[in-house]
């Protein structure tokens, strides 16, 4: 556990209080957060947080919502956190930290570097949680907890102010384990972690969708077909941007796996099948959560 935390941080706004950013204010103050948690969003959003606790304040007007702020959190879908991005440099007070939570990071900490030269500083942020529902009335306290959440700091340096030091301080409060590395890593880490799961299992989804005769013909289906299809079931919306954003990295990731795909399918009556098995079945045993503390 890190050192308690100082006193730079007196509000954080949150732009986009879904289930990342709802999740973010409700541990903030499990964790003894004295300061106040302001939302940015509609209207009727932001009324329905502040009714479910999950902040303090809430507002639709982006420099009433910033103006205070030490902290600004951008966690909306990636294209909404970036157009945020380039409004924020003449609203954000002296001395404020920009991070944000989306799951590409180079385009973002880029831009971030590019906007923010002065006192205020942008760290690019990830928080390796979530759950298969979504929205603030589905926030969660609990939701960093033991969740890894990766920092991609444009430079090194950046990590040396303050206020970041603080917002550090209690992402580890809150339960996170902070992981350092680059925007450029992390994206490609992660394409292969997360994103090619999600468009296989969209693939996966479509090509049964186009396959079946007649829907009853999904009461033949026992649970690898739902455990195989579950992420099939997100957002549009979240994923495009995903993908616009991380596309090279897609694109060679998806021809590699159409590959594996084709030597699965030419070893179907051979013994290489076996192999393949085998080695699926070393990454599944790498999945699965140790004993360990």
């Amino acid at each position: 556990m890190m050192e308690a935390p100082m006193t730079h941080i007196h509000q954080i706004t949150i732009c986009g209080v879904g289930l990342i950013g709802g999740s973010l204010g409700l541990a903030l103050k499990k964790a003894g957060f004295k300061g106040k948690i302001a939302g940015f969003g509609r209207p009727v959003t932001m009324e329905k947080c502040q009714r479910l606790g999950v902040i303090d304040a809430g507002y639709s007007n982006l420099a009433e919502a910033v103006a205070d702020a030490d902290v600004i959190y951008l966690s909306a879908p990636i294209l909404t956190n970036l157009e945020l991005l380039s409004k924020l440099p003449p609203l954000v007070k002296e001395g404020a930290l920009i991070t944000d939570a989306g799951s590409t990071k180079a385009v973002i900490c880029e831009k971030g570097a590019a906007l923010f030269t002065a006192s205020s500083v942008f760290v690019g942020g990830h928080p390796m949680a979530g759950k298969e529902t979504t929205g603030s009335e589905n926030a969660d306290a609990d939701l960093y907890q033991g969740a890894r959440y990766a920092l991609t700091p444009y430079s090194r340096h950046h990590l040396d102010p303050p206020i970041v030091r603080e917002f550090m301080q209690w992402l580890d409060r809150i339960g996170a384990r902070i992981l350092i590395m680059d925007a450029e890593v992390h994206d490609e880490i992660v394409t292969w972690t997360s994103h090619i799961p999600q468009l296989v299992s969209t693939a996966l989804a479509v090509s049964v969708l186009e396959n079946i005769r007649t829907p009853e013909d999904l009461e033949l289906s026992a649970g690898g077909l739902k455990d195989a299809s579950r992420l099939a079931d997100s957002s549009y919306r979240v994923w495009r941007d995903i993908c616009l954003t991380n596309t090279e990295n897609l694109e060679q990731a998806l021809t590699s796996f159409a590959q594996a795909l084709e030597h699965l399918r030419d070893s179907l009556r051979t013994r290489d099948l076996e192999n393949l098995f085998d080695r699926a079945n070393a990454l599944r045993r790498q999945l699965k959560p140790s004993a360990a503390p």
